[in-house]
């Protein structure tokens, strides 16, 4: 009885351990083994992952393993066995479940990781569930890494060649706690859209690519390396964050990228980081919070620092004003850059402390106008600077040679830039280590700046007068160096005049060149009274005479005066007019410098263009010839005696290039010395945006008449302007704060105001007698439309989105964004959406049945197209483009490879792409037919002008036949037979011949022919192929005798 039931509990306890086996399947973690070619576990490595359980660690033996490897067992690790990628290759790995681990592997075509849901309705690679705590290290990945949701995700010491590591996540989910360290990227870029709380991205090496955050908080960008090229297609940054706030970027270095670090986000903290070589070292767009650089170091760009101005979120009634305020710049080293710190002039409540502002070539601190006037956010506060520049700062019209704005004299609405220069004395010791805080240390490389020999009588490290920056600011208590002997800086006065003897009357040009001098006074004509405290002035003498100039010079303290004689003398004969050009002939823009040779003149007289109109009356001007043809020069002077004349002929090429097929032929449009923008074009009127009056004024040019005028101009800027069938319509503040939209007609010279409601309006675009633009009366923004014909307007849109911006409008059909494209058909009353993909879309423009647009759905802005009738989507070009235009089978964009901006165009039968500048420096383009229009600021930005390229087509070569022939012999006794030889080049195809005796031969190439009768016969041959005909005759060619 007990052996019975001993058997019966010992098969209990067997059965029960099978059944436990059965249930469990996988007792403990083990080691399983993959190789292609041995007794390994398994010959694949998806054939481990799929017998895998938890815990497990897939080692796999040195191959090529040419598989797409699915990952969607958890807590898994897939390891080479070598950790050596050059010798384990994999086609690719997509990984889908938490806790797993890829590494030493060579990866072929990418990693992607998204997370695998086995059931449900949406089974498969999600792209907005999360997946957890996945590690990519030390691997090889050709293509990069793409990544969705995730969260605690670890890439490390990889080495990526291309695309490389991009993660993005659904409107409604983040992604946090990333750590990105130690990675070699090579022709790719860190790109993460929406998330990264938490996250670190420590010690890359970027190669031709950028780090680029989308919506990203709460992160830390630190002591990476970033080296871009606009091939690299991330459009030339270093670092680029929108919408990016809160985070902390430290002992990063960024060099040769158009920009270093691009923030359009707020409350960051930039510190240590150090960027040379780039375009614009660091550029701060606008954002609700300010940001913290300190103890940075930009040297050798083009702009150190740039605070761009302000702009708005909704409505200026009710929206967000995004201030791009508040900003604090202590401790930086800002050096041997072309502009130190460029300010927007409306960028406001900045902290500019403590920094070394010098050796930038152009200018210490620029300020620069913008088109816009939007309200201040408060003083910008500079003290405890060193500004060691030849010029420190630059606020007037001058010779600004930034790729941005120019600087010019403030105009909008509170009519200076904030600033002040100074904070009241107290203790502490200041940057050039003075006992007292005060204001700024202004010197200049030559010695010859303001604190380098202003008085310092009681030695406080203040000086004993105040520095007048420009007649707008002054700093009160300007720092000395306490190290500086007193007996050095005595100023010794001297200058040199441009004129010592001359026919009155004449403008003279003083030159001051003295020492340590820090005031001036002129007396020009010996009154004892000052006649100006300007530096180097200029003065004009009407009257003959000899005149004592003096000037008295002073360093606050001491004083010192140098006296000058000129004489000027009555003319006694008539003046013989002369001059010379630098040159005669050349291609537009064709500049020409005039020098004056004429004798006994007074004053001179310049028609460039033999119109009747004076042109100039400077005594050496240049003037550009814009347009080809031939000009007589003529330049009439005189003097009390008479007056005398002469003329010369200038002739003028078009300047032209060919490419390919194309004969692009380039024109000047503009030759005053101002800012321009916007240009658009309609048959033949180019319009566009000029600032030559102190606002963004209207302008267009008529190619019929080659005349420019005047559309609008006025005390509030003009902007946003669009041309369609003659009629111009623009942005304007003209009447309180809010934008009205305008049109004019050009025709009728007539200016009809559309909108009247008090809200903002953006972007308005136009065609034929249709208006449409961005309006913010409900809140948010909507598009509308208004036809002039029945002087009705309607909205477009009412869906609750506050993102509609661009409008495009063609025919009876409206385009926009809202995050993609849409259309609203007029006729129909219908809406349509266009796109449907996760991407950042800008600037649609409708033509025809196309829609171009800029699209980052590949991680670069490329043009993508759709065509309405075939309903096909298109990518037309990629990289560094945007802001394209179409007109008929021709689009037309920008391009920032080779680090300049050019315009191109693309045409859609051929597929050819076509440079159509070459000068780096263009933007603004539009297109109109065989005409392409854009701005260019070649010539430096305040000198910016408006060019345009006329389109057209090579002659093809003459492929039509040239005929010849030959015959032997020509002369003999009757009859007579000869043979004709064809020798016509160009392939004819056909051949006839006429002897001369009333008998033609079509038969051959080569003839033979019997002349029966005496005579003198004419020989004509006729040849044709498919591109023309050609005949030659020969009179008297064959002499036949009688026997």
């Amino acid at each position: 009885m007990g052996a019975r039931r001993t058997i019966f509990l010992v098969t209990i306890l067997f059965i029960a351990g099978a059944i436990t086996d059965t249930i469990c399947g996988h007792a403990s973690a083990k080691e399983i083994t993959v190789d292609d070619d041995s007794e390994a576990d398994f010959r694949s490595i998806q054939e481990a992952v799929t017998n895998s359980y938890s815990g497990d660690v897939i080692l796999v033996c040195p191959g090529n393993y040419n598989e797409s490897v699915g990952v969607t067992k958890e807590n898994i690790s897939i390891l080479s066995e070598s950790q050596d990628p050059e010798n384990t290759l994999v086609r690719s790995f997509k990984m889908g479940a938490n806790n797993t681990t890829i590494s030493g592997f060579s990866i072929q075509e990418g990693l992607i990781l998204r997370k695998y849901m086995p059931t449900g309705a949406f089974a498969g690679y999600s792209y907005q569930d999360p997946i957890e705590n996945c590690t990519v290290k030390n691997n090889i990945l050709k293509l990069g890494i793409d990544a969705k949701v995730c969260h605690s995700f670890m890439v490390e010491k990889n080495v990526i060649l291309s695309s490389g590591v991009r993660i993005s996540a659904p409107d409604d989910a983040v992604i946090s706690n990333l750590r990105i360290s130690d990675n070699l990227i090579v022709d790719g870029s860190i790109d993460v859209y929406r998330g990264l709380n938490n996250s670190v991205l420590l010690n890359n090496t970027i190669l031709k690519g950028c780090i680029d955050l989308v919506q990203c908080n709460g992160y830390k960008i630190l002591e990476n390396y970033v080296s871009n090229d606009p091939n690299a297609g991330s459009g030339g940054m270093g670092i680029a964050l929108y919408d990016s706030d809160s985070g902390e970027i430290e002992n990063n270095k960024i060099v040769n990228c158009s920009t270093g670090m691009h923030i359009m986000s707020g409350s960051c903290v930039i510190n240590n980081n150090t960027l040379t070589d780039n375009g614009q070292g660091i550029m701060v767009g606008a954002s609700l919070s300010g940001h913290s650089f300190s103890n940075n170091t930009i040297l050798n760009s083009n702009i150190g620092i740039f605070l761009s101005g302000p702009a708005y979120v909704g409505n200026l009634a009710g929206g967000d004003s995004l201030l791009n305020g508040g900003n604090s710049l202590l401790n930086n080293t800002i050096s041997n850059n072309n502009i130190g710190i460029f300010f927007e002039c409306d960028s406001s409540g900045n902290l500019v402390a403590s920094n070394r502002v010098e050796l930038n070539n152009q200018y210490g601190v620029c300020v620069g106008d913008v088109s816009y006037e939007v309200p201040y956010n408060g003083t910008n506060w500079f003290y405890n600077n060193i500004f060691n520049n030849t010029v420190n700062f630059f606020n007037d019209e001058s010779s600004d040679k930034s790729n941005y704005y120019t600087a010019k004299t403030i105009n909008n609405k509170t009519g200076i830039f904030f600033a002040t220069w100074n904070i009241t004395k107290v203790s502490g010791t200041n940057v050039v280590c003075g006992p007292y805080l005060g204001g700024n240390y202004w010197a200049k490389p030559d010695g010859t700046g303001f604190s380098q020999n202003c008085v310092d009588s009681d030695e406080d490290g203040i000086g004993d007068l105040p520095y007048k920056i420009n007649e707008n600011y002054t700093d009160y208590l300007p720092l000395v160096s306490v190290s500086t002997s007193q007996e050095s800086i005595i100023p010794i006065a001297n200058f040199s005049t441009n004129i010592t003897q001359d026919l009155a009357p004449v403008a003279v040009q003083f030159t001051d060149l003295s020492k340590n001098a820090i005031l001036w006074k002129w007396d020009f004509d010996s009154d004892g009274i000052s006649d100006s405290t300007n530096q180097n002035p200029a003065y004009t003498y009407t009257t003959p005479g000899t005149y004592i100039i003096n000037l008295t010079v002073s360093n606050g303290k001491d004083k010192s005066s140098k006296n000058m004689e000129i004489i000027l003398r009555e003319a006694e004969v008539p003046p013989l007019a002369d001059f010379k050009t630098n040159a005669t002939a050349g291609q537009v823009p064709l500049s020409v410098q005039f020098t004056q040779l004429s004798e006994n003149a007074t004053s001179w007289v310049w028609d460039f263009n033999n119109d009747g109109t004076a042109d100039s009356i400077e005594k050496n001007p240049v003037y550009v010839y814009a347009y080809p043809g031939t000009y007589t020069v003529n330049l009439t002077v005189d003097n009390i005696k008479g007056t005398s004349s002469k003329s010369s002929i200038v002739t003028v090429s078009p300047a032209q290039r060919i490419d390919g097929e194309l004969i692009l032929t380039e024109y000047l449009i503009t030759t005053n010395k101002s800012i321009t923008g916007g240009p658009d074009i309609y048959n033949d009127w180019i319009v566009w945006q000029d600032n030559r009056n102190g606002n963004w004024d209207i302008y267009m040019y008529d190619l019929n008449t080659r005349k420019e005028m005047k559309i609008i101009t006025g005390e509030t800027s003009q902007y946003d302007l669009d041309i369609g069938s003659g009629n111009i319509v623009w942005n304007n503040l003209r009447n309180g704060n809010q934008n009205k939209i305008y049109v004019y007609n050009v025709s009728a010279s007539k200016e009809t105001q559309i909108t009247t409601n008090k809200s903002d309006k953006w972007l308005p675009a136009i065609y034929k007698d249709k208006a449409a633009w961005i309006d913010f009366r409900n809140g948010k923004s909507d598009v509308y439309m208004y036809n002039l014909s029945t002087s009705r307007e309607i909205q477009i849109t009412t869906s609750e989105s506050d993102h509609k911006y661009f409008p495009s409008i063609y025919d009876d059909r409206v385009v926009w964004v809202d995050g993609d494209i849409y259309m609203y058909n007029l006729s129909t009353s219908k809406e349509t959406q266009i796109t449907s993909t996760e991407s950042w879309k800008q600037k649609p423009v409708i033509h025809g049945n196309r829609i171009v647009w800029q699209d980052e759905h590949n991680g670069n802005f490329d043009i993508h197209m759709y065509d309405l009738s075939t309903k096909k989507e298109t990518q037309i070009a990629s990289g560094r483009v945007g802001w394209p235009v179409i007109y008929g089978n021709r689009i037309v964009y920008t391009d920032t490879r080779n680090w300049k901006t050019d315009i191109y165009m693309y045409d859609l039968p051929t597929g050819k792409e076509t440079q159509i500048t070459t000068s780096g420096s263009a933007s603004g383009r539009a297109i109109y037919g065989d005409r392409i229009v854009w701005a260019d600021s070649r010539n430096g930005l305040e000198n910016s002008d408006i060019y345009m390229c006329t389109i057209s087509k090579k002659e093809s070569e003459s492929k039509k036949p040239v005929a010849d022939f030959s015959g032997f012999p020509n002369s003999g006794t009757a009859p007579l037979k000869v043979l004709f030889t064809d020798n016509s080049t160009g392939a004819p195809t056909s051949w006839l011949w006429d002897f001369g005796d009333g008998i033609n031969s079509k038969h051959a190439m080569n003839a033979t022919h019997t002349f029966t009768k005496p005579g003198t016969y004419n020989v004509t041959l006729n040849v044709t192929n498919t591109d023309g005909s050609s005949s030659i005759i020969r009179p008297g060619y064959v002499t036949v005798k009688s026997e």
